[in-house]
């Protein structure tokens, strides 16, 4: 393996969990500010601007995805949840950051 594989390998699987770590964790915050729990829409509001978050909503939107099904869906599908609440990230953008509050 030459030098140049090496470090394409390296920047390859880097990228990779870097976007499974960081799309993990905003995803698990989107779907508790779906929630409405108060200490995660606080600790959003504390640590990332609006434009940041919406774009980071958008970037992970797969990981939003794979959680809502996880978190929402397969719950639902199983018995274990009544009632399922809808995917919407302008929800999830306008209960973090509402207008009143710009």
């Amino acid at each position: 393996m030459s030098n140049l594989e090496f470090f394409f390998y390296l920047f390859v699987y880097s990228f990779i969990l870097t976007y499974l770590v960081l799309g993990f964790i905003i995803s698990f915050e989107a779907m508790l500010a779906l929630y409405n729990v108060k200490s995660a829409i606080e600790w959003i509001r504390e640590w990332h601007k609006p434009s940041t978050f919406k774009t980071m909503l958008i970037i992970f939107l797969p990981m939003l995805h794979l959680a809502y099904f996880f978190l929402e869906l397969l719950p639902y599908l199983l018995g274990i949840n009544k009632d399922i609440r809808p995917f919407d990230l302008d929800r999830i953008f306008n209960i973090v950051f509402p207008k009143e509050s710009f």
